[in-house]
């Protein structure tokens, strides 16, 4: 195993998670995402909003109405502001353990996504969450760019496999997470991650940000963790 220095694909100005108001449930815009990116000293961002079965029971529980339909002109819309390259991708719902998926947001898929499963859209008993995963990951791993935070207290926390979980990525060449945002959070199942960061072949460190307080504080939290527990020298 290489050290993880090496398997860590994002260490410095990069962020590949990252949610708007303009989609789902950030606060801020997608123009303010990008503007602040190069404030903060970003290369490349992956702004990752919520699939529309997510979008959908948001606005629903919290009554908010239908919002912009601006996804149909993302393929075509440049970054005026600034050099940060801006990519689009989507992070798919798991509905259940029989590899369903929700692709798109708006009838609009994208060519690379992040496999997520929340309890509140996973539609199985939370026990087959690690299987549902792995299904999913057979099917359709060349679309999956890395899983979500498998590590987190929160969403089936205590079902996933994270060994099992690893495993099956490794093998797929597919990426894992260590969610800075739960970690600051001090929501992250530091056991399982000790496991993910020692034995995983390729990491992402994403701020998962909702807000710019995130986008700029809780990846450097994660990475200062990581030298103070001696996985980073």
């Amino acid at each position: 195993m290489k050290p993880l220095k090496e398997r860590i694909v994002n260490l410095e100005n990069s962020d590949y998670h990252m949610h708007t108001s303009s989609f789902s449930d950030g606060i801020p815009t997608i123009n303010e995402l990008v503007q602040f990116a190069w404030q903060i000293w970003m290369k490349e961002i992956a702004i990752t909003d919520h699939s529309q079965v997510s979008i959908d029971k948001f606005r629903k529980k919290n009554n908010i109405s239908a919002g912009s339909t601006a996804r149909y002109s993302l393929r075509n819309r440049k970054n005026v502001y600034n050099d940060v390259n801006i990519i689009f991708w989507i992070e798919w719902d798991l509905l259940n353990d029989a590899w369903d998926v929700c692709f798109d947001i708006q009838w609009r898929e994208s060519d690379f996504v992040i496999l997520s499963a929340h309890s509140w859209i996973y539609e199985w008993k939370p026990e087959t969450v690690t299987e549902g995963t792995i299904n999913a990951i057979k099917k359709y791993h060349d679309k999956i760019k890395f899983i979500w935070h498998p590590c987190s207290f929160a969403d089936f926390w205590e079902y996933y496999d994270i060994e099992k979980l690893v495993s099956v990525a490794n093998e797929y060449d597919i990426w894992l997470e260590f969610n800075a945002k739960v970690f600051e959070r001090d929501k992250s199942n530091l056991e399982k991650l000790d496991y993910l960061l020692k034995n995983t072949n390729k990491i992402y460190i994403n701020s998962d940000a909702h807000t710019l307080y995130d986008f700029k504080n809780v990846r450097k939290k994660a990475i200062q963790f990581l030298y103070d527990n001696n996985y980073l020298k």
